[in-house]
């Protein structure tokens, strides 16, 4: 079988390279060590017969930062995980939002959802007769929050409101790249998520290849602290997300978001 460049060699006057959609994800690796959970709860002054109520408390927390951040922005609880279901997904959601309210960077929306995750609980053990720590499937709440970046365009967070508190973070390749085209003066064409025709194939590729070599440690811990407020309280070892330390108060991080 003939691949597709090979099929429509005569009508291709180049080829680029680059990322389309890419999603990191992160924890904090400090609650995983070996009893570190329940050590952390004894550094809260929290006993395990009380993690539940401690958590559900951290838990209005992040909803009430959330949707202060939000401000005048909508934010949507969805009653169902999966809204493919109802013919639509979170991300044609959140672009009907901003197509009619006329958004074209920072916040768009705040769509929140109970979703499967992993997290920790406390649990009684019938052989020991005594509480412990578990990390199990569960439901929680996830807080989605769709914004478009100055830099990477349309893209999200989302972040588990229950620890270990995983963030993921959605960006698109494509969607940066036509913007550095349009920084550098560019022509090109796009249907949708594709790039189909550039005027200059050499420029274009010079710029994909520096997609990979973003400075990304700064620019996901501005992320995570902009959504989750808990993580000044955390130690540093704790709050040590998606491998990296960089500080960055969450006050600094929304001065840079909001420019």
């Amino acid at each position: 079988m003939k691949s597709f460049l090979e099929q429509h060699g005569e009508s291709i006057s180049g080829t680029i390279n680059t990322f389309d959609r890419v999603i990191f994800k992160g924890h904090l690796n400090g609650f995983f060590p070996s009893g570190a959970f329940a050590r952390y709860l004894w550094q809260r002054d929290v006993l395990l017969k009380d993690a539940g109520r401690f958590f559900e408390a951290e838990t209005r927390r992040i909803r009430d930062h959330i949707e202060s951040m939000a401000a005048d922005r909508p934010v949507e609880y969805l009653a169902g995980a999966s809204t493919h279901r109802s013919g639509s997904s979170k991300e044609a959601r959140a672009r009907e939002i901003a197509e009619r309210d006329g958004v074209t960077e920072g916040l768009v929306c705040v769509l929140s959802v109970v979703e499967p995750c992993r997290s920790f609980t406390v649990v009684g053990n019938r052989r020991t007769q005594r509480l412990e720590v578990v990390y199990r499937p569960r439901k929680c709440r996830h807080y989605y929050l769709y914004l478009i970046d100055p830099e990477f365009g349309w893209m999200h967070v989302r972040l588990q409101t229950w620890a270990p508190y995983e963030i993921q973070v959605y960006v698109n390749g494509r969607e940066w790249l036509a913007r550095q085209m349009d920084r550098a003066g560019i022509g090109y064409r796009r249907s949708d998520n594709k790039i189909t025709w550039v005027d200059d194939v050499e420029a274009v590729t010079a710029l994909c290849k520096t997609f990979a070599h973003t400075d990304w440690p700064p620019f996901l811990d501005r992320q995570a602290a902009l959504v989750n407020p808990l993580l000044p309280g955390l130690s540093p070892r704790i709050r040590c997300l998606m491998g990296h330390g960089v500080d960055l108060t969450r006050e600094t991080a929304l001065r840079k978001w909001k420019g």
